[in-house]
């Protein structure tokens, strides 16, 4: 699968990818939709007695950081897009309107269709005492299982098929987005001027070699693979989030991109947020 992700970023067909990622992603949307209405239709399946574990407690906040670590996406992909972008006008002409416009539609799209996966767990699994696998394998079976034993049983192999490519897709794209991003932080501490195709290929493969040996390390270990990801990723997040805010308020851009007033304050609000999180987290995890 890696193999096939570089040849087709070597090649240069990711545009081509791209437009039926989307397409791909659009199904899954329905599907996921439709499934959480027929689910809601029949009820949960938690027993009418369950009684569910608080989650105002202090044990829950580990699951509240791991759950926030890509919820919508890692914030990195503020970086990753702009490096589309930047590729992407030497193509075609990208104005402000359309580069936020795209970026909104996606990161959006991505928080609402969050929801609704949680509302799909809480329907069909919250409360059923179904233990989640933590082989990846065993997870996978689990999730179209999901689908067919809601939908219907006819509905598995599609649900399959989708799932597949849109886990293509995300291998894909993560790969070409952080070599990029790296070649590009490579280029600018080295004074280059232009940029080098080479240097980007070459981290294509580091990336996609280091990839397949996490997955290797973890192959029967899917869900600590997961926490600790998503731990560093919200670990990350506030300086991730500070650096773009001192990006964006500190360069002289065009009219159309610079900050307002209420984008400001709520960019500071979240900054207060994110940083008083991340000191709750290290005194309940390491200080409490």
């Amino acid at each position: 699968m890696l193999v096939t992700c570089i040849g087709i970023l070597f090649a240069g067909h990711y545009k081509a990818l791209d437009g039926l990622s989307k397409t791909i992603m659009a199904t899954l949307t329905v599907a996921t939709v439709t499934a959480v209405i027929i689910a809601a239709s029949n009820g949960s399946v938690a027993p009418a007695d369950y009684q569910a574990p608080s989650p105002w407690t202090i044990a829950a906040i580990g699951f509240i950081v791991v759950t926030m670590g890509w919820m919508p996406a890692p914030i990195e992909i503020s970086s990753i897009t702009s490096m589309w972008l930047k590729s992407q006008c030497k193509k075609q002409t990208v104005t402000a309107q359309s580069a936020l416009f795209d970026f909104n539609v996606g990161y959006i799209g991505t928080a609402i269709l969050a929801l609704v996966f949680v509302a799909l767990g809480a329907l069909v699994i919250h409360g059923s005492g179904t233990e989640l696998s933590a082989s990846g394998v065993g997870f996978s079976h689990q999730l179209v299982g999901m689908y067919a034993s809601t939908i219907d049983e006819w509905s598995r192999y599609l649900i399959a098929v989708i799932a597949f490519f849109c886990i293509f897709g995300s291998t894909i794209t993560v790969i070409d987005g952080y070599s990029r991003a790296i070649a590009e932080s490579q280029r600018l501490l080295q004074n280059q001027s232009e940029e080098n195709p080479k240097s980007y290929q070459a981290w294509v493969i580091l990336v996609s070699v280091a990839a397949i040996s996490i997955i290797a390390f973890f192959a029967k270990a899917l869900m600590p693979m997961l926490n600790f990801a998503m731990i560093m990723a919200f670990v990350t997040t506030p300086i991730f989030a500070l650096l773009n805010y001192i990006l964006v308020s500190k360069t002289e851009l065009p009219k159309a991109l610079q900050m307002g007033s209420k984008l400001k304050a709520l960019s500071i609000i979240g900054l207060i947020y994110l940083f008083g999180f991340l000191a709750v987290f290290i005194w309940w995890k390491w200080l409490m």
